[in-house]
């Protein structure tokens, strides 16, 4: 059987004849059909009853509706495409050309599996798996057109190779100069102000230091003499930021007061008489 043949039968079990009947009255006209089963010789079974020949030619017309990818690209089945995402509706086996070269063309130096690949198959052709696509599936696609030439002249390249030189001079120049020291002295950048901590902070931070301190094992001499020296500084630093005492106002001098003159002396404040007056 050749491939047509085998095309038909494959095409013959995948479709009933209704189906078959459908895609012949879509793709050919009723002339058409009765023209090819005009064409078709029937004899009669041995039950008496002859197939047919409208559905023997609608079989026909409708296996020429299935080729192979490449089958489609073929001039004679209009050099058509299949369309992007279709799939394959026929699975079958077809003759292939077997294009591999025969036994006798191989080198001499040819490896054994080369030359067992050769000898196999007895023939120029071989049996295969192929791929159907329906007449549904594929589509006539424009040929692309042939892109203009960019440069129509030697001379044309040359000045195209001229001024991408000029671009790359440009783009060295202009590195060149970006890469120069700037002359113009900068200013200098403002301070930053630093807030210093408060004493309340410090004073918290000598807290801790202390804890810190405390919690120091006594075995642990260098470990408690760094937490002694941090308390220290903490402390110190929270002395000098307490903020000092205002001094009390100057008390004013207090001048003497002129004693009172003594009275007069009278009778009830003069001494007692005594005899010994020198000694009163």
């Amino acid at each position: 059987m050749k491939n047509n043949d085998l095309i038909a039968a494959a095409v013959c079990a995948q479709y009933t004849p209704e189906q078959l009947h459908k895609l012949a009255a879509h793709y050919y006209t009723a002339a058409e059909i009765a023209d090819a089963a005009a064409k078709i010789i029937v004899e009669p079974g041995e039950d008496g009853t002859a197939p047919d020949p409208v559905e023997i030619a609608e079989g026909d017309l409708c296996a020429a509706l299935f080729h192979t990818f490449d089958g489609w690209k073929s001039p004679r089945n209009g050099g058509l495409s299949v369309k992007r995402g279709e799939k394959a509706v026929i699975r079958c086996k077809l003759w292939k050309y077997k294009d591999s070269p025969k036994p006798e063309d191989l080198p001499a130096d040819a490896d054994p599996l080369t030359r067992a690949a050769a000898e196999q198959g007895g023939g120029d052709y071989y049996m295969t798996v192929a791929y159907l696509f329906g007449r549904w599936q594929v589509e006539k696609r424009e040929p692309k057109k042939p892109t203009e030439k960019r440069f129509k002249s030697l001379d044309d390249i040359r000045a195209y190779n001229k001024m991408l030189a000029d671009q790359r001079k440009a783009v060295k120049a202009a590195a060149a100069q970006q890469d120069k020291p700037q002359t113009t002295a900068q200013p200098a950048p403002a301070p930053q102000k630093t807030n210093a901590p408060s004493a309340a902070d410090l004073k918290k931070a000598a807290d801790k230091a202390k804890r810190e301190f405390m919690a120091v094992s006594e075995d642990d001499r260098p470990a408690q003499a760094a937490a002694l020296e941090k308390w220290r500084k903490a402390r110190k630093a929270a002395e000098v930021a307490k903020p000092t005492t205002t001094t009390a106002a100057p008390v004013p001098e207090v001048k003497p007061q002129p004693k009172p003159a003594a009275p007069a002396p009278s009778a009830d404040t003069a001494p007692a008489y005594c005899e010994q007056t020198s000694f009163c």
